[in-house]
């Protein structure tokens, strides 16, 4: 999944997902902070599955408390007729969203971040040598 897309939450919490990334997350996908809690992650149920997988073969305990904490943070989401997700009020209190957000593909999720903060973001990777990046990607 790839792309930018502005929009607004609405007083429900209701959050429109535009189809192109729809058609990537399918009918019903799992809603999670974000890593380091500045966003929201929405993951498709294939994505979901091989998260559940990778972190039942954790060793660690810690980790293991942790991948708790996270799954009891997630909520399992569809969308309405008008393609809107109703975010669990749990996550609109975990990270700061606000009303003007924007979903970002990110290959194989979409990140839901608040539109200051993803503009803020944008700016601190482009001073990143972006032509390094590249080279390590093989772009």
């Amino acid at each position: 999944m790839t792309g930018e897309y502005y929009h607004s939450i609405d007083g429900k919490n209701r959050l429109f997902i535009p189809a192109r990334l729809k058609e990537g997350l399918g009918e019903v996908f799992y809603l999670s902070p974000g890593t380091d809690k500045r966003f929201l992650t929405m993951y498709p149920l294939d994505e979901w599955a091989r998260i559940k997988r990778e972190s039942a073969q954790l060793a660690n305990p810690r980790a293991r408390r942790k991948m708790e904490v996270f799954f009891g943070q997630s909520f399992r989401c569809g969308t309405d007729a008008q393609n809107r997700v109703v975010i669990p009020p749990q996550l609109m209190g975990s990270v700061p969203l606000g009303k003007d957000v924007v979903l970002v593909g990110a290959n194989d999720r979409v990140r839901v971040w608040n539109r200051d903060d993803w503009e803020e973001e944008k700016r601190l990777l482009d001073e990143v040598d972006m032509e390094e990046l590249a080279n390590e990607l093989y772009l």
